[in-house]
């Protein structure tokens, strides 16, 4: 699981899938603004689709990917994200104060994970990891020196 967040953490752009009324799946780019633990902070203007369709359905799922490697999460989001997490995440990001000229013209989402998947098909055999944060048997992550043994 140490190795799917690293991952992320070094991945800003991620696909981010969310439904709208009629339960239609949407899916667009969205930036990876900040990971805590196994929930992944976005921000959003306030007057987008994406946006709207959050607050209509809080359930969403993001997917990051490089050559062999994807991470997917599926979660709920929240919007709840502390001020000074807002201000920080802004402040600490050229592409939104490029975009907007203060940090509260933006909303703030935390996307809490309920389910990973890590798919890793560089190795023989090829790695899917399933992490099931909702339940109490987590199964514990490979240690990253047992996958580069696999290779």
């Amino acid at each position: 699981m140490k190795k799917a967040f690293h991952f992320l953490e070094n991945h800003e752009d991620m696909a981010f899938a969310t439904c709208d009324k009629e339960k239609n799946p949407k899916v667009r780019v969205l930036r990876l603004m900040k990971t805590e633990g196994h929930t992944l902070y976005f921000a959003v203007s306030p007057l987008s689709e994406t946006y709207a369709q959050l607050k209509d359905d809080n359930r969403a799922e993001a997917l990051a990917w490089e050559g062999d490697v994807s991470v997917r999460i599926t979660g709920k989001v929240h919007f709840d994200v502390p001020d000074e997490t807002c201000r920080d995440i802004y402040q600490n990001s050229r592409l939104l104060q490029k975009l907007y000229t203060h940090y509260k013209e933006l909303a703030y989402l935390r996307l809490v994970a309920q389910k990973l998947d890590y798919y890793d098909l560089s190795l023989t055999p090829p790695v899917q990891d399933v992490y099931d944060f909702d339940k109490e048997d987590l199964p514990i992550a490979p240690d990253p020196s047992e996958l580069e043994n696999r290779r």
